[in-house]
C-alpha cells in the first residue's frame, strides 16, 4: 500500500485557458475600477454643484448691491436733492421771474435781430 501513496499526481499541471478564480479576479478587477469612476464622477459633480451654488448666491448679491445703487442714484439725482445741495455747497440759488429770459426758436435761429439788441442793451446799462 506503500507504494500507491507515493505514485500521487504532480501537484501543478499544466492547465490550459483561464479558469474559474481567475475570471472572478479579473471580475472584481472590473467592478473596482467602475466603481472608482463612479465615485470619482459624483465627486466632480458635487464640486461643480458647490461652485454653482456660490456664483448663484455671488450673483443674487451683486444683483441685489446692483439695485440698491440704482436707488441711490435715483434718490441722489432728485431735483430737490440737487438743489438743495447747490445752495449749500455752491451758494447757488433759483432764479427768479426777473432773472430769467425766454427764447423762441426762431430768436436762436436769427440771433441778430434789432429788437432783441435794443432790448439787451437797455437790459445791461
Amino acid at each position: 500500500m506503500a507504494s500507491t501513496a507515493s505514485k500521487r499526481p504532480p501537484r501543478r499541471t499544466p492547465r490550459g485557458p483561464m479558469k474559474g478564480r481567475a475570471w472572478v479576479a479579473i471580475g472584481l478587477g472590473v467592478f473596482v475600477v467602475i466603481a472608482s469612476l463612479v465615485v470619482w464622477r459624483r465627486s466632480v459633480g458635487v464640486a461643480t454643484a458647490r461652485d454653482m451654488r456660490r456664483l448663484t448666491d455671488r450673483q443674487r448679491a451683486l444683483m441685489s448691491e446692483k439695485t440698491t445703487l440704482d436707488r441711490d442714484i435715483r434718490r441722489a439725482m432728485a431735483r430737490s436733492r440737487v438743489i438743495g445741495e447747490a445752495e449749500r455747497r455752491l451758494g447757488l440759488h433759483v432764479a427768479t421771474d426777473a432773472q430769467t429770459r425766454m427764447l423762441s426758436d426762431s430768436m436762436l435761429a436769427n440771433p441778430v435781430r434789432q429788437d432783441t439788441i435794443a432790448s439787451d442793451s437797455g437790459s445791461r446799462s
